[in-house]
């Protein structure tokens, strides 16, 4: 399988010396990413064997749309990237795809829903607890409602795995350096890479959520 990955300069610098690259548990804010990560952690552990320190997955692209990875897009927020796009094949069996759009609905604390009319029930019957639910995911707050309510959100995560949308992400333990076919520099400060959720020239950005109940 060809996949797409951006990493930094440091990151490339290491698999060219080591011949491997890793995800460096020094540089990931497990409590930022929450509660969402460590699931996508844990399906990895179940369906892919980890090597010596691979404890965390590298995060890559398998399809957006007609491309495997993001085109670059211009940079309306001010920030400078300095990446390079990693082009690498890797078996099927050592990835785990999920569904990109699907992914935005856990990241909320959210269902994912199989059909628009379970979402908008879902919605319906638990509008007090939407914030609650965001913040006990990613950990900066939670409420006895929205603790009570997780398990029974959570069993509706696996869908992610079904591959309805357009926008397909990847999880490796590792990248080797006999995988990698093609290597790029990224430094025009004009445009962001690697990402399906730059700012738009109005400060907005794309609705996930919304774009993949389209495909239900």
């Amino acid at each position: 399988m060809k996949l797409i990955t951006f990493q930094t300069k440091e990151a490339l610098c290491v698999l060219q010396k080591t011949g491997i690259l890793r995800a460096d548990v020094s540089k990931i804010d497990v409590k930022k990413y929450g509660v969402p990560y460590e699931y996508i952690v844990t399906c990895m552990k179940k369906k892919i064997k980890q090597g010596k320190n691979e404890h965390y997955p590298l995060w890559a692209w398998a399809k957006c749309g007609a491309c495997i990875g993001p085109r670059k897009r211009k940079n309306f927020e001010g920030r400078k990237q300095d990446l390079v796009k990693i082009t690498f094949e890797k078996p099927d069996n050592e990835v785990l795809l999920s569904d990109y759009m699907a992914y935005s609905f856990i990241l909320s604390g959210h269902i994912v829903p199989n059909t628009k009319t379970e979402y908008k029930k879902f919605l319906q019957q638990n509008t007090l607890l939407l914030d609650a639910l965001k913040g006990f995911v990613r950990q900066d707050k939670s409420g006895k409602g929205a603790a009570k309510l997780f398990p029974k959100i959570k069993k509706t995560w696996a869908r992610i795995f079904n591959l309805k949308s357009t926008v397909h992400q990847a999880c490796v333990w590792n990248i080797k350096m006999s995988e990698v076919k093609k290597i790029e520099k990224l430094s025009d400060g004009r445009y962001l890479y690697g990402t399906m959720n730059a700012k738009r020239m109005d400060g907005t950005r794309p609705d996930w959520k919304k774009r993949y109940l389209d495909f239900l």
